[in-house]
């Protein structure tokens, strides 16, 4: 999906950009512990700075993406990840944000997201999001800390003990992904679930999700559920050890993705772009998996 109308107003680009990379300079500087503040792609962020002097030639520079890691409630154990995801239209639009801890059931969870973006929905256009994020989960990440300590919800209850704690990421290949309703709701799932990875739509569709291994399943049941022409898991990778699910992770957050579309119809993605990003996440090897021939 585009950014929105004013992606292809370079000047209005720009400009963002320059807010973005003032916004995560000043990050850095506020959390200069890598275990605080952490770039996805400290290349993406040379680029963009690139891009800002013109010495990048070509496509605009990717996204810049990051994860804050903030203590609530003074508690050492209480470590909330914040996973951010800019669009070139910020701060003139809304940055891609979730909230993740362990504390948290997942219909906690679920609530402090909804209840995060409703706040952040007051903040004037062009105002700049993650310090107010920051500011708004110290204040109320107590009270979702609460909720998860007093009960256990239905959701985590099924999950089996003994995979709990396990990581998987798992692989799958649908025939196409059009129907909006359907990208709508592998977004909002995979934060119901706490998972990350992408969706790639169009002909063929690709949905890659990774978290914790009980929700992985029940993602991929429930997706399953819905009518497609075609749904196939073709790989899982799992972990049976009790290692830290986060540290596991390979995505930050979980994106639909837009590369230039081909066909008669607009409905292929450019697999050449798609094959470079898994290259760039370490997962090169997955486009044979996933289509039966080599990518380039």
């Amino acid at each position: 999906m585009a950014d929105g109308g004013e992606e292809n107003d370079i000047g209005v680009i720009t400009e963002n950009l320059e807010l973005q990379v003032s916004e995560v300079a000043m990050l850095q500087s506020m959390f200069p512990n890598e275990k605080e503040f952490k770039l996805e792609d400290e290349a993406a962020f040379i680029d963009v700075q690139d891009f800002l002097v013109g010495k990048l030639e070509g496509p605009l520079p990717p996204r810049l993406e990051f994860c804050v890691s903030v203590e609530v409630c003074n508690e050492k154990d209480s470590c909330f990840n914040i996973y951010v995801s800019l669009p070139h239209s910020y701060p003139k639009s809304s940055p891609e944000i979730y909230v993740r801890s362990e504390k948290l059931t997942r219909n906690a969870q679920k609530d402090l997201n909804h209840d995060l973006f409703k706040a952040m929905e007051t903040l004037e256009e062009g105002e700049l999001w993650i310090l107010p994020v920051i500011q708004w989960l110290k204040e109320h990440a107590g009270s979702y800390l609460k909720e998860s300590c007093l009960k256990a919800t239905d959701d985590n209850k099924h999950v089996d003990q003994e995979t709990k704690g396990s990581f998987m990421r798992l692989w799958m290949y649908m025939h196409h992904i059009y129907n909006k309703t359907k990208r709508k709701v592998i977004l909002e799932w995979s934060s119901d679930y706490c998972l990350t990875g992408f969706c790639l739509p169009g002909k063929p569709g690709v949905v890659c999700i990774e978290g914790e291994e009980g929700n992985v399943e029940e993602y991929y049941g429930r997706l399953r559920r819905l009518n497609w022409k075609k749904i196939t898991c073709r790989h899982r990778e799992t972990n049976n050890k009790l290692l830290d699910i986060d540290g596991q992770r390979k995505f930050i957050g979980f994106h639909e993705l837009s590369f230039e579309v081909q066909g008669t119809r607009e409905n292929h993605m450019d697999m050449g772009q798609f094959y470079q990003y898994l290259e760039k996440h370490g997962f090169g090897y997955m486009f044979q998996i996933l289509f039966g021939i080599e990518g380039k």
